[in-house]
């Protein structure tokens, strides 16, 4: 059986790049969804024209900074936007502050490795790249150590950087070496052309096997920190699942997103009632609960596949990884009794 949870919304954004802002008070990211007539067109050119109060040079710096988005994904200057195309724009209000990034000799498990890209398994507790006030012991500061060559498309804070797994998150993450295959991952995650698939220890039983979440995605007007299913002005997300394993209180499933908004999992599983156990910031009070029983530390979500053609080689490459230990402890002191 399969479950469609979905909210049609119908928006109206008048042609000539009228943007709409995610709050009407505070509002960093700007985002335009492109009409017809500027399908083919530069984004570049695009943003130039229709962003009158910042300039081109500042507009193709954001780009290649990763701070514009198209369908979730960076780009570069150079791509060609195509009808229905969301572009969101961060920090658009704010000026680049770069920070000073340094390689760091931190162990990392890697998976695959070549001249063009590198797949990693991170390990939860990292972040990703560094941020104000984390700027030591994230991916990043292990790459520089680890890589002579890493893209700087993203910039020095994001180098080699094509997607994100939040700080608790474990998993596969693709790396870039060099700008070139850079763009074309950014392209492929644009163009929904890689495919993801993670494993989540939810709150409940579900009703059918397997669903699809349908529910647009945006900054929480509440805490700015935070995401939420946003009607009026988030971004299109859309979530499938399957229920691999079903317990008294709990399930695991193998989840696929098939856009990357910020935090998309854990939000859309929370809104459906359904909140990943052990999630500190969208998760309830049972969940924790559970968590305790069953001796997990951090939120249950890890990016177990990855598949994509390799953009130098066209090779089709698939990389898994099992689930590590702590949620390998943790879901067998579930099956081992516990019924929740």
């Amino acid at each position: 059986m399969y479950t469609h949870y979905n909210i049609n919304i119908e928006r109206i954004f008048k042609t000539g790049g009228k943007t709409e802002e995610l709050s009407t008070k505070e509002a960093d990211d700007h985002l335009f969804i492109i009409d017809p007539e500027y399908s083919g067109e530069r984004i570049d050119k695009f943003l130039s024209n229709n962003l009158k109060d910042v300039s081109r040079s500042r507009i193709q710096r954001l780009i290649t900074e990763g701070k514009v988005l198209v369908n979730g994904a960076q780009v570069s200057k150079h791509h060609r936007l195509i009808s229905g195309a969301e572009i969101n724009i961060a920090d658009l209000s704010s000026k680049n502050q770069s920070m000073s990034i340094n390689a760091e000799e931190i162990d990392l498990n890697i998976v695959y490795e070549d001249k063009s890209l590198l797949v990693i398994s991170k390990e939860a507790g990292m972040l990703t790249h560094p941020a104000p006030g984390n700027d030591t012991h994230t991916l990043v500061n292990a790459l520089m150590y680890h890589c002579k060559n890493l893209s700087k498309l993203s910039g020095d804070e994001r180098a080699g950087i094509v997607h994100r797994l939040d700080r608790d998150t474990s998993g596969l993450l693709v790396v870039a070496k060099d700008e070139n295959v850079h763009h074309r991952l950014s392209a492929m995650f644009a163009d929904r052309k890689i495919k993801k698939t993670y494993i989540a220890l939810a709150e409940g039983r579900f009703k059918e096997d397997r669903g699809e979440i349908k529910l647009p995605i945006g900054r929480s007007r509440i805490d700015r920190k935070k995401m939420s299913v946003a009607i009026d002005n988030g971004r299109n997300a859309i979530t499938a699942f399957e229920v691999e394993e079903e317990f008294r209180q709990t399930a695991l499933l193998n989840v696929y997103p098939r856009t990357g908004r910020t935090h998309q999992i854990r939000v859309h599983l929370a809104y459906i009632g359904h909140p990943i156990i052990a999630d500190q910031i969208y998760g309830s009070k049972f969940s924790s609960k559970i968590a305790k029983k069953i001796g997990l530390k951090r939120q249950f979500l890890h990016a177990a596949k990855l598949v994509f053609t390799h953009p130098v080689t066209e090779k089709v490459m698939e990389f898994e990884d099992p689930l590590p230990p702590d949620l390998a402890e943790s879901l067998d002191n579930l099956r081992g009794g516990e019924k929740m």
